[in-house]
């Protein structure tokens, strides 16, 4: 072999190396940039996207088609080699997940050992309950548990970096060390939140974020689509939202946590006792169905001291254990 072919095999295999994309059946470097340009940096989040959605974020340039979209999601499919598993294997992969805990043994307990990688788990509640705690205290917590980075998205613009640290020093960690692997971006609308999303495969490979925390994930829905005539544009876009979730989630075998918030319903206090009907979660079925896990946590009359209940599981039963906030964040009350 010639130096010069020899040359130019070690730089197409370097391009590959830098570039995935390249790796993937006819995507050229001119093409690659324009996959980039609309948000797809990974083989991943070529091969997790749905075909009508790719092509319609590229559109028709330099000759892109519906039936081109289906065949390039095919090709990245075969690169992750994505298949039909045995039970045996589905088991063998579920005993592999991770779990980040909570900060209460309790809480831990019902969710089955903390917050679990490749699912996504919905803590909701009323204000002042323990909600964001939970969110910081997973995060502190977080790196060691998974060996990776966190990714927090506020939309609330409530987001305190000198809690984290409270937090840490009072669970016996350095403060900075701590907040280090902890990345923070404020979302100011539900427009900016799935952009941010779509977006986002890079910034979680190169940064091997393997938690995701959001707080809170239907507020911007919530604010912007008001009334009965705006809800089926919002659970459109919240289903879309949610669904972007799920593929970070098996993608990156990354965990999610999402809180959300709840909805008044005065008359239902003299039908029921169960939490979640006295003042339901909002978002309704598209977010019941869209988590694996859901955490209620219920105010109590004692300060900072909340009921958290796992009212939905997709395999776990119906439990509650008691947890308090305080200097370390989230633990067990008592």
């Amino acid at each position: 072999m010639s130096e010069a072919v020899g040359e130019m095999i070690c730089e197409g295999e370097f391009e590959e190396f830098r570039d995935p994309l390249l790796k993937l059946r006819g995507v050229t470097p001119e093409f690659a940039a324009l996959l980039k340009e609309a948000g797809y940096f990974t083989i991943e989040s070529i091969a997790t996207e749905v075909p009508h959605f790719l092509f319609q974020r590229i559109g028709e340039r330099m000759g892109f088609s519906l039936d081109k979209a289906e065949a390039l999601i095919r090709d990245a499919r075969s690169k992750l080699d994505i298949r039909i598993l045995s039970a045996r294997e589905l088991y063998e992969e579920e005993l592999r997940r991770k779990t980040i805990p909570t900060g209460s043994k309790g809480l831990d307990e019902i969710l089955g050992g903390g917050i679990r990688t490749q699912e996504i788990t919905e803590v909701c509640g009323s204000y002042a309950c323990g909600k964001t705690e939970l969110v910081y205290t997973t995060a502190v917590l977080a790196p060691k548990a998974l060996g990776g980075d966190v990714l927090i998205l506020d939309t609330e613009a409530t987001l305190s970096v000198s809690r984290i640290r409270q937090i840490a020093k009072a669970r016996e960690l350095d403060p900075d060390e701590a907040i280090s692997p902890i990345h923070l971006r404020r979302v100011p609308s539900s427009s900016d939140l799935i952009a941010t999303l779509e977006t986002a495969h890079k910034f979680i490979k190169e940064r091997n974020i393997r938690y995701l925390a959001i707080d809170s994930f239907v507020s911007p829905f919530r604010r912007e689509y008001p009334g009965r005539e705006l809800l089926c544009p919002r659970q459109q876009k919240l289903n879309y939202a949610i669904g972007l979730l799920i593929k970070f989630a098996r993608a990156y075998d990354m965990a999610v946590l999402v809180t959300n918030q709840v909805l008044a319903t005065p008359v239902a206090q003299y039908t029921t006792t169960r939490p979640e009907f006295l003042r339901p979660p909002i978002g309704g079925y598209v977010m019941a169905y869209g988590a694996n896990n859901r955490i209620y946590l219920q105010e109590t009359d004692k300060p900072n001291v909340s009921i958290a209940t796992l009212i939905d599981s997709s395999y776990l039963p119906r439990q509650s254990r008691t947890i308090k906030i305080t200097e370390r964040g989230i633990e067990d009350a008592g």
